[in-house]
């Protein structure tokens, strides 16, 4: 087995493990039929809607995004040793792994309301199940949020020209998010008006983080 460096396996990490997860959340919400309407109070009517693909691709976004993390890591001791700010960067990278604790604790929990055998769960577990699992992803996606906007100005401080701009995007982002998480809390009844934000997010902070992530591969 060859030997790949810390830099270029963090890189690959910020290249694939967003682009991967967000692709998967398009070909299950989007392609196969099932767009969720993100009400909290239909997940488990739109759960049962998905097929068995729709349920097994909607496992591995987990996985593609703890190795995210890992080039969150990774992207942390590049800043820590050339850059600025690398305790604000900290922080943020704090956010951002109990937002994605929260998506790999909801992903398991949602599985659950498709286990069946000889005593499966009734509609009345599922529903509470889904409940449960849609409040820790909600919540963790709030401090995701707030994470990650704090990792995007400290790469703003970091960065110059387009990138620099690119990153202030990704804050402003970051920040709209924030303001409509509290709002869905206030009044679970916007979550639907408001779910067409989460792929808009997904989409560009893939496109970001790729960009970081193949320039930490080139040191």
């Amino acid at each position: 087995m060859g030997n790949i460096s810390a830099n270029k396996l963090g890189g690959l990490g910020l290249l694939i493990g967003p682009g991967l997860a967000t692709i998967l959340f398009l070909v299950v919400f989007m392609v196969l039929g099932n767009t969720g309407s993100g009400d909290p109070r239909n997940l488990v009517e739109s759960w049962n809607q998905q097929t068995g693909l729709a349920h097994l691709l909607g496992l591995l976004p987990g996985i593609s995004l703890l190795f995210f993390l890992y080039g969150i890591n990774t992207l942390y001791n590049d800043v820590k040793e050339n850059g600025q700010n690398e305790a604000l960067f900290r922080l943020g990278g704090m956010g951002v792994f109990f937002g994605i604790l929260g998506i790999v604790i909801s992903i398991g929990l949602n599985s659950a309301t498709q286990f069946e055998g000889i005593v499966g769960p009734d509609e009345s577990s599922k529903y509470t199940i889904s409940l449960i699992a849609g409040a820790i992803q909600s919540y963790t996606g709030l401090i995701f949020a707030i994470g990650f906007s704090l990792i995007a100005l400290v790469m703003s401080t970091n960065k110059e020209g387009i990138h620099k701009i690119f990153a202030y995007v990704v804050a402003l982002i970051g920040l709209i998010n924030i303001v409509v998480s509290f709002i869905n809390f206030a009044d679970t009844s916007t979550w639907e008006a408001t779910f067409v934000i989460t792929p808009i997010t997904y989409i560009v902070i893939s496109i970001w983080t790729a960009t970081l992530g193949l320039d930490l591969m080139k040191k």
